[in-house]
């Protein structure tokens, strides 16, 4: 809140302009900095905390608001914890906040961003189905893509994960709106769910497999698209879904005995319930602990933190997935 009140009061023009939203939506923001800031001192990793501040300057620039305002709040929020931490906590955030602001400095313009990822014509194609919500369309355009490539790894990677990309994109852009994103992401799991129907899966022989995405992690996308892409390649799989409680990965252990235990996480702030959860299955299992398999934008930009948890490997996507597997 102090750190709302200073900006609005060096700017008292937002008041006049945005009304109550100003306060409520600096609030909202000084929130997010310090809790991704936090999940990025913990993680020990400087590009996850540069990462978010570039692709929040992007929204914001999207939205008329310059990155010179990020940095001035990023500045603010530096003088609260100084004044908040303990000298020795204080030397710990300071190089973060610092890789922020030259972040600040670097982040792409608006053309940049638009420029920066040009589509295959499938992608775009399907990219098109989903925003004007055309669900048949959108199978059709899936199933087609399977057919001339002969690989569901293939499919779900360069069209499926390439549409999400780029409907995150835009929506950081503005170009869509939260309720297009939604809609989108929407359609694609109907589609998987089509696409999975028509898979000929085969008797599993190469082990048991359960997926989960820890408390607090939402995006279900990803960690569905690997159990889909495993289960064709002959896993027996298990897949959870997102924000399953320690206690429920661990009675799912306790049912299935998988031979591997993957876990999902997309955001750093979600990093001490992955870390509960790590450590009580290795906790209650010991020597029978299943073979520990992470994936998630998280662990991406994280360097080699999941293995700090506790993991045995990181898959960056579906096709290092099945390649650490076999």
């Amino acid at each position: 809140m102090s750190v709302t009140d200073e900006f609005l009061r060096r700017h008292p023009d937002w008041v006049a302009r945005y009304g109550e939203r100003a306060r409520r939506h600096g609030v909202e923001d000084a929130g997010y900095h310090v809790e991704f800031l936090a999940a990025a001192v913990e993680a020990g990793s400087l590009p996850a905390f540069e990462e978010y501040v570039r692709w929040t300057a992007g929204v914001l620039a999207a939205r008329g608001i310059g990155v010179e305002f990020l940095a001035e709040n990023l500045v603010q929020v530096e003088h609260r914890l100084s004044g908040d931490l303990p000298p020795g906590d204080r030397d710990g955030v300071a190089p973060f906040l610092a890789a922020g602001l030259d972040a600040c400095k670097r982040a792409p313009t608006q053309t940049a961003l638009a420029r920066e990822h040009p589509l295959d014509a499938t992608v775009q194609v399907f990219v098109s189905a989903l925003l004007a919500a055309q669900r048949k369309a959108a199978v059709t355009i899936a199933l087609d893509a399977l057919a001339r490539s002969g690989s569901i790894a293939d499919l779900y990677v360069e069209l499926f994960q390439a549409a999400l990309y780029e409907i995150g994109r835009r929506w950081q852009r503005n170009d869509i709106s939260v309720a297009d994103e939604h809609m989108a992401t929407a359609i694609v799991q109907y589609v998987l769910a089509q696409v999975y129907e028509r898979l000929p899966i085969p008797s599993p022989t190469k082990g048991r497999m359960l997926i989960a995405g820890v408390a607090g992690e939402l995006h279900q996308l990803g960690p569905n698209i690997v159990a889909d892409v495993l289960e064709w390649h002959g896993w027996d799989v298990r897949f959870l879904g997102t924000n399953v409680p320690t206690s429920g990965i661990l009675g799912a252990i306790e049912q299935h005995r998988p031979d591997v235990l993957g876990l999902s996480l997309t955001m750093l702030t979600s990093l001490p319930q992955f870390r509960e959860t790590v450590a009580s299955v290795r906790g209650r299992l010991r020597d029978s602990c299943p073979k520990i398999v992470v994936g998630g934008r998280a662990f991406g930009v994280a360097g080699t933190h999941w293995r700090d948890c506790g993991a045995d490997a990181f898959a960056a996507d579906v096709r290092e997935a099945l390649r650490i597997l076999g």
